[in-house]
C-alpha cells in the first residue's frame, strides 16, 4: 500500500535527479569523458522523442498574448567578438521580425563578458552545477524556440564538448517539441564520433548554412540543410568607439591556431585543484588545450611570421596594431609584440569593449587575420584583408567569393612573404576592384540574412499554428 504522503511528482523528480547524478558520475570517472557527454546528449534526445511519440504530442500550445520565449544557444559571454556580434545581430533581427508579438529573449552564457547593450538587455541562462545535458533537458520547457547561433558548430576543431552542446542543444529542443534551428552555421572536420552524433540528433532540426562547403559537408552525412549567411555582416560599431590610434594603421589579428582542440581531463583538473598548481593550457574547470613540441615549434614560426608582417607594414608606412578578437588571443598578441624592436598597441577584447575592437577593424587600412569574424567585419567595411587560415572557414569565405588569392595557410613556412606581397599588390585599381567586390559581397550576405529572418518568422508562425 502506498504511503499516505507519497507524492508521485516528487518521486519522478527524484528519479530524474538520480539518473542525472549517475550520468555525471560516469562522465567524471570516464577515461573518455567527451564520448560520454555525446552519448548522454543522444540518450536524452532519444528519450524525449520517445515520450512525445508515446503521448502522441503535437506542437506546444502557446496562450494567446503570451510572449514567444526564445533561447539563443551559443558561445556568448566568453569574450569572443565573433560569437557576440553573431548573437547581437540575431537578437536585433528577432526584435524586428517578431515586432507583432511580445518576445522573451534569453542568451545561453559561456562567460560574463556582456559589454554591449543588446547582450545586457537579454535574459541570461547560465550553466548550473547540474550536469549540462540534464540542465539543458530540464530547461527546454521554459522556451518555445531554440536557435543555435554559434558559427563553428559541426566541427571538432575546437572541442567535441562544445559541438555536443550546440548540436545536442537544438536536438533536445526538437525532441521536446520546440522549434529548433541552427542559424547560419558552419561545418568543418569532425571526429568519427561527432560524425555519428550529428546525423543521429538532427531529426526535426532546421539547419541553415553560411557557406556552400558547409552544405556539401553535411549532405555527405545525410543531413538536410538550407542556404543562408553568417549573421554578423550587418554589425557596425557604435559611434565614437575608436580608441586613440595612429591615423594610418594596419590591424593584425593572430591567435594560437595550434593548441586546439581542447579535451576534457577531469583527473588533471583535480590534480591541479588539489595542489593549487596552475597550467597555461587549462581552459575552464575541466578542459585543456592540446600541446606538444611540434605544436610549440609551429606556433613559434607563426609568431615570427606575424612579427615580420608587423615590421614590414611599419616599413611601408602603416602603424601595426595587434587586436585580440577573443581574450584567449591576448597571449599570442603579447608574445608577437615582444619579438618586435618597437612598441605596438594591443587592443584586447575584455580589456576593451566589443565596440572598440570592431571600430579598430573598421577604420584600419589593412587587416591580416586568422580570426574569421575579423575578415567578415573588415570586408563589410571595405577594408582589404589577408586571411591567414587555420581551417576551412576563412578558406570557404574567400574561395566561394572569388577571393582565393587573399588567403594563406597558417602553417605555411614564411607566410609573411606572401602576405606582404598581397599588400604590395593591393594598390590603385586593384584595391578599388577589391573594395567593389567587398561591397557586393556584403550586400549579398546581408540580403541573405534578411531572407533568413523572414523565413524564420514564417516557419515559427506556421509551427505554432499546426
Amino acid at each position: 500500500m502506498l504511503n499516505a504522503y507519497y507524492d508521485p511528482h516528487e518521486a519522478a523528480r527524484l528519479e530524474v535527479a538520480t539518473r542525472s547524478a549517475e550520468r555525471q558520475r560516469r562522465f567524471l570517472c570516464s577515461l573518455d569523458p567527451d564520448s560520454v557527454l555525446l552519448d548522454d546528449f543522444r540518450e536524452l534526445i532519444e528519450a524525449a522523442h520517445a515520450r512525445r511519440a508515446n503521448a502522441n504530442a503535437g506542437a506546444p500550445v502557446r496562450e494567446k498574448g503570451a510572449p514567444l520565449r526564445v533561447l539563443l544557444l551559443g558561445y556568448a559571454g566568453a569574450g569572443n567578438t565573433g560569437a557576440d556580434v553573431r548573437t547581437i545581430e540575431t537578437l536585433r533581427q528577432l526584435r524586428r521580425r517578431f515586432a507583432d508579438q511580445p518576445l522573451e529573449l534569453t542568451v545561453f552564457a559561456c562567460g560574463n563578458i556582456f559589454d554591449h547593450p543588446e547582450l545586457r538587455a537579454a535574459n541570461v541562462l547560465m550553466p548550473s552545477d547540474v550536469y549540462l545535458p540534464d540542465a539543458l533537458d530540464a530547461a527546454m520547457d521554459r522556451f518555445d524556440v531554440v536557435l543555435n547561433v554559434e558559427g563553428s558548430t559541426y566541427t571538432s576543431k575546437f572541442s567535441d564538448a562544445l559541438a555536443a552542446l550546440l548540436i545536442g542543444g537544438v536536438g533536445l529542443a526538437a525532441a521536446h517539441g520546440r522549434f529548433a534551428c541552427a542559424y547560419g552555421i558552419d561545418a568543418g572536420a569532425m571526429s568519427a564520433r561527432l560524425e555519428r552524433f550529428a546525423p543521429a540528433t538532427a531529426r526535426d532540426v532546421k539547419i541553415v548554412c553560411r557557406s556552400r562547403g558547409t552544405a556539401e559537408r553535411l549532405a555527405g552525412l545525410g543531413i538536410a540543410t538550407h542556404d543562408g549567411a553568417d549573421t554578423a555582416w550587418a554589425f557596425r560599431a557604435a559611434p565614437n568607439s575608436l580608441p586613440p590610434l595612429p591615423p594610418r594603421y594596419a590591424v593584425l589579428c593572430p591567435n594560437n591556431p595550434f593548441w586546439w582542440p581542447v579535451h576534457t581531463d577531469v583527473r588533471r583538473a583535480l590534480e591541479l585543484d588539489v595542489t593549487g598548481a596552475k597550467s597555461p593550457l587549462r581552459y575552464g574547470p575541466l578542459y585543456f588545450h592540446s600541446w606538444d613540441d611540434l605544436r610549440a615549434a609551429r606556433f613559434a614560426a607563426y609568431k615570427r611570421s606575424f612579427a615580420a608582417i608587423a615590421d614590414g607594414l611599419r616599413r611601408r608606412g602603416y602603424a601595426p596594431v595587434l587586436v585580440a578578437m577573443e581574450q584567449l588571443d591576448r597571449a599570442a598578441c603579447e608574445e608577437i609584440a615582444a619579438l618586435l624592436p618597437f612598441d605596438v598597441p594591443i587592443i584586447t577584447r575584455g580589456v576593451h569593449s566589443l565596440d572598440t575592437v570592431v571600430a579598430t577593424l573598421e577604420s584600419a587600412q589593412w587587416v591580416v587575420t586568422t580570426r574569421y569574424h575579423a575578415s567578415v567585419l573588415a570586408i563589410a567595411n571595405r577594408v582589404p584583408v589577408v586571411g591567414v587560415s587555420m581551417d576551412a572557414r576563412i578558406d570557404q569565405l574567400f574561395e566561394e567569393n572569388g577571393l582565393a588569392d587573399w588567403t594563406i595557410p597558417c602553417d605555411e613556412r614564411g607566410f609573411e612573404q606572401r602576405a606582404l606581397e598581397r599588400i604590395d599588390a593591393g594598390i590603385g585599381a586593384t584595391l578599388d576592384s577589391l573594395r567593389d567586390a567587398y561591397a557586393a559581397l556584403t550586400q549579398r550576405e546581408i540580403a541573405k540574412f534578411e531572407q533568413m529572418g523572414l523565413q524564420l518568422k514564417r516557419d515559427v508562425d506556421a509551427f505554432f499554428q499546426r
